[in-house]
């Protein structure tokens, strides 16, 4: 789902921690589940990654 915030917050780097906001997200896709998925590049290592959702 696109959100129209580039600043909201998609979750966490797996790997550093750091904040993933809407505007490092790279592709959006929907997975086999027909779930939503992204890929985006975190903005501390530049790794590209799977964000980590924020717990609600």
């Amino acid at each position: 789902m696109v959100t129209p915030n580039p600043e909201a917050a998609l979750g966490t780097c797996p790997f550093c921690g750091e904040t993933v906001a809407d505007r490092h997200v790279l592709i959006h896709y929907e997975k086999a589940s027909g779930d939503q998925g992204v890929w985006a590049e975190c903005p501390g290592c530049q790794d590209v990654i799977d964000p980590v959702s924020q717990p609600e």
